[in-house]
Protein backbone atom coordinates (compact mmCIF):
# COMPACT_ATOMS: atom_id res chain seq x y z
CA UNK A 1 0.00 0.00 0.00
CA UNK A 2 1.62 3.30 -1.02
CA UNK A 3 -0.10 6.67 0.44
CA UNK A 4 2.07 9.05 -1.09
CA UNK A 5 2.08 9.96 -4.58
CA UNK A 6 5.24 10.86 -4.71
CA UNK A 7 6.55 7.25 -3.58
CA UNK A 8 4.21 5.66 -6.06
CA UNK A 9 5.73 7.00 -9.15
CA UNK A 10 9.19 5.75 -7.33
CA UNK A 11 7.58 2.50 -7.15
CA UNK A 12 6.19 2.35 -10.22
CA UNK A 13 9.68 3.28 -12.15
CA UNK A 14 11.50 0.67 -10.05
CA UNK A 15 8.54 -1.68 -10.86
CA UNK A 16 9.69 -1.55 -14.76
CA UNK A 17 12.87 -2.91 -14.23
CA UNK A 18 11.16 -6.18 -12.65
CA UNK A 19 10.89 -9.00 -15.06
CA UNK A 20 8.90 -11.30 -12.96
CA UNK A 21 6.17 -7.96 -12.36
CA UNK A 22 6.22 -7.09 -15.84
CA UNK A 23 5.37 -10.62 -17.02
CA UNK A 24 2.36 -11.09 -14.69
CA UNK A 25 1.32 -6.74 -15.68
CA UNK A 26 2.08 -5.77 -12.13
CA UNK A 27 3.31 -1.86 -12.24
CA UNK A 28 2.22 -0.71 -9.32
CA UNK A 29 -0.28 2.09 -10.33
CA UNK A 30 -3.06 0.97 -8.06
CA UNK A 31 -5.55 3.61 -7.27
CA UNK A 32 -5.87 7.38 -7.43
CA UNK A 33 -6.87 8.29 -3.43
CA UNK A 34 -3.89 9.54 -1.28
CA UNK A 35 -3.52 9.87 1.72
CA UNK A 36 -0.49 12.33 2.03
CA UNK A 37 0.46 15.84 2.23
CA UNK A 38 -0.46 17.06 -0.58
CA UNK A 39 -3.75 15.78 0.17
CA UNK A 40 -4.11 17.51 3.86
CA UNK A 41 -2.79 14.47 5.71
CA UNK A 42 -0.47 14.94 8.33
CA UNK A 43 2.86 12.22 9.04
CA UNK A 44 0.91 11.35 12.13
CA UNK A 45 -2.61 10.33 10.26
CA UNK A 46 -0.59 8.73 8.00
CA UNK A 47 0.99 6.57 10.36
CA UNK A 48 -2.81 6.41 12.87
CA UNK A 49 -3.93 5.49 8.76
CA UNK A 50 -0.96 2.29 8.48
CA UNK A 51 -1.35 1.44 12.29
CA UNK A 52 -5.23 0.84 12.08
CA UNK A 53 -4.81 -1.11 8.61
CA UNK A 54 -2.13 -3.75 10.02
CA UNK A 55 -4.69 -4.28 13.39
CA UNK A 56 -7.77 -5.19 11.15
CA UNK A 57 -8.59 -8.85 11.92
CA UNK A 58 -9.10 -10.78 8.99
CA UNK A 59 -10.28 -13.88 10.16
CA UNK A 60 -13.71 -13.69 10.60
CA UNK A 61 -14.26 -17.38 11.96
CA UNK A 62 -12.99 -15.96 15.62
CA UNK A 63 -16.43 -13.60 15.64
CA UNK A 64 -18.68 -13.91 18.90
CA UNK A 65 -21.91 -15.63 17.88
CA UNK A 66 -23.47 -12.95 18.75
CA UNK A 67 -21.92 -10.67 16.43
CA UNK A 68 -22.65 -12.80 13.52
CA UNK A 69 -26.28 -12.63 14.54
CA UNK A 70 -26.18 -9.08 14.67
CA UNK A 71 -24.88 -9.11 10.97
CA UNK A 72 -27.42 -11.14 9.20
Amino acid sequence: MLLDRDLRELAIANNQFNADLQATNVDGSGHEYWVDSKAGFSTEEQTALIQFLLSIDDDPAVLPNSALAENQ
